[in-house]
């Protein structure tokens, strides 16, 4: 038998799909609903209802009348401006409470909203650059039950939590076990997962997240406490953890043969070869690691020896950085372009879905570069559309609208961005890149909640032609980036030189390899493993 030098031991035992094998790969989806609903928990939970509040005093009173039957006097502007204090000048009707209410978080302190939606990210970063010792210590599988359990621990105590440091002590735990539990549960799936099917199984993973937010919406929809509406997001987390000990899936044939143990990784593509129906027999299958010596310090010398690599990974993370900040900007503040929060959140997520489900098309019909264009052209065109004062009923308008278009155009620049990471960072650096790209992405994840408070103090159109201005920037980044569309994914930093026409192939650095070379036809070499067929 003759393998596919593009193979893995995982593609010589899923040679087609099974229903099975698709049941299993949902399952694997639902260990991270958790991770969305603990992320975006403080836009129900911390709610600032500005026009959902009643006079108590002369001083409010007065302003009322004044203001006759005007529509806009319970709002944003006559709370702050004429600073209007909680039960003394005023009283909240909202039936539901949230702890912005409880601890008198509005107009001049509403910025310890924004920090209790950033800090997430915070502990999201640390974790992010924790992850990578964690998963080759104990796997991937056990680390994202290990990061699942810290946000179930985080999401209970919040339920409880009569403070707000002792909240935002929560969020960065939470944000911790939130990035090691859905990127733990990510690298398993993809793993476990054979190269025909890994665009449609990391497409159909990250609806995992979108799923998320809806449970969430419908729990903050008919739960009026936010201590309650924390419990039953950690009702989801616990599901999630069952589903992880049901599920017949061990650590990865990878992860174990790095470790040494070649009759579990054999027993687990057993397993793989049972529930695809594949016919393929494992006995004439040899697998073996050879071990890569590597050590972050050398990696990082390699971007000064190879300077095509260290550009296009700079100009990745200042795009990482852009579409992050634009998303989470998005995703933390329709409560400032809507007052139905409940329907624009819905509408919101349901356009998450559309992006992630039409990208993988959008990028094999335009291209990776045209693609990732597009959706950031589309996330200018939308954002200058918004600044027009158009009203279509009493809760919707022309910004609403065009608001959601955008998002799902920033929602699916995000998505291309790490698409195109992958494909531009060689092999045996792809993980430092995609770690400081998200690092980055993390760091903008954290300012755009605060760019929302820009609706407080200017006028409106400022943010929106904020976003604008820096889609406009990403275009420009990513004008400078190669397009990978049908090119080979490169092996080692020689080959990102060889690729970008910056230099032949016989000009290659001594003692690198050329990875965009085939290795040979009775064996090959993927990420250290060996497989051979005798």
């Amino acid at each position: 038998a003759v393998v596919s030098t593009q193979s893995t031991g995982v593609d010589l035992v899923v040679d087609r799909l099974s229903f099975k094998l698709v049941l299993t790969f949902i399952a694997v989806c639902c260990t991270i609903f958790n991770t969305s609903a603990a992320t975006y928990i403080t836009i129900f939970t911390g709610y600032i209802p500005y026009n959902e509040w009643k006079c108590v005093s002369e001083k409010c009173s007065d302003l009322e009348a004044l203001a006759g039957s005007s529509n806009d006097f319970y709002s944003y502007d006559t709370m702050c401006k004429n600073d209007l204090v909680a039960g003394s000048d005023f009283e909240w009707t909202s039936k539901k409470l949230t702890f912005s209410m409880e601890w008198g978080f509005y107009c001049k302190n509403e910025a310890k909203l924004s920090l209790a939606s950033s800090v997430i990210f915070l502990g999201s970063l640390i974790g992010l650059l924790f992850s990578t010792c964690l998963y080759d210590w104990i796997g991937r599988k056990k680390g994202a039950i290990f990061g699942s359990f810290l946000v179930l621990i985080s999401l209970g105590a919040s339920s409880v939590a009569t403070s707000y440091s002792v909240l935002l002590v929560l969020r960065v735990i939470s944000g911790f076990g939130l990035m090691v539990n859905y990127t733990g549960s990510y690298c398993w799936v993809l793993e476990l997962a054979p190269t025909f099917l890994r665009n449609p199984v990391s497409g159909f993973f990250t609806l995992g997240w979108t799923v998320g937010v809806f449970m969430l919406i419908g729990f903050s929809k008919f739960i009026n406490h936010w201590h309650y509406i924390y419990m039953a997001v950690a009702v989801i987390n616990v599901l999630g953890l069952i589903v992880f000990f049901l599920l017949p899936l061990p650590a990865s044939p990878r992860y174990s043969l790095i470790k040494g143990r070649k009759e579990e990784a054999m027993k687990t593509l057993q397993l793989l070869s049972q529930m695809s129906g594949s016919k393929v027999s494992l006995d004439k299958v040899d697998l073996i690691y050879e071990e890569r010596n590597q050590s972050y310090l050398q990696q990082l010398k390699d971007f000064k020896a190879h300077p095509t690599m260290l550009k296009e990974t700079l100009l990745g993370m200042t795009a990482w950085f852009i579409v992050s900040l634009i998303s989470y900007s998005y995703q933390f503040g329709w409560s400032k372009i809507g007052n139905d929060l409940h329907s624009i959140y819905f509408f919101a997520a349901f356009g998450d879905g559309v992006a992630y489900s039409t990208c993988v098309l959008g990028c094999r019909l335009l291209g990776r570069k045209k693609a990732t264009f597009f959706y950031f052209g589309v996330v200018i065109v939308m954002n200058l559309l918004a600044m027009l004062d158009v009203k279509f009923t009493d809760m919707w308008s022309l910004e609403h609208l065009v608001s959601i278009i955008g998002n799902i155009g920033s929602s699916s620049a995000f998505i291309m961005m790490y698409l195109y990471s992958g494909e531009l960072a060689p092999t045996s650096h792809r993980g430092m890149i995609l770690c400081l790209s998200s690092s980055c992405a993390r760091v903008g994840s954290f300012v755009g909640p605060y760019v929302n408070l820009l609706y407080g103090v200017t006028d409106r159109r400022v943010p929106l032609a904020l976003f604008a201005g820096l889609a406009l920037m990403a275009c420009v980044v990513v004008w400078f980036l190669p397009d990978t569309t049908g090119r080979s994914v490169p092996e080692t930093p020689g080959d990102v030189e060889v690729l970008s026409g910056k230099k032949k192939e016989d000009e290659e650095d001594d003692g690198e390899t050329n990875g965009v070379v085939a290795n040979g036809l009775n064996g090959h070499i993927d990420n250290g493993i060996v497989v051979t067929v005798t």
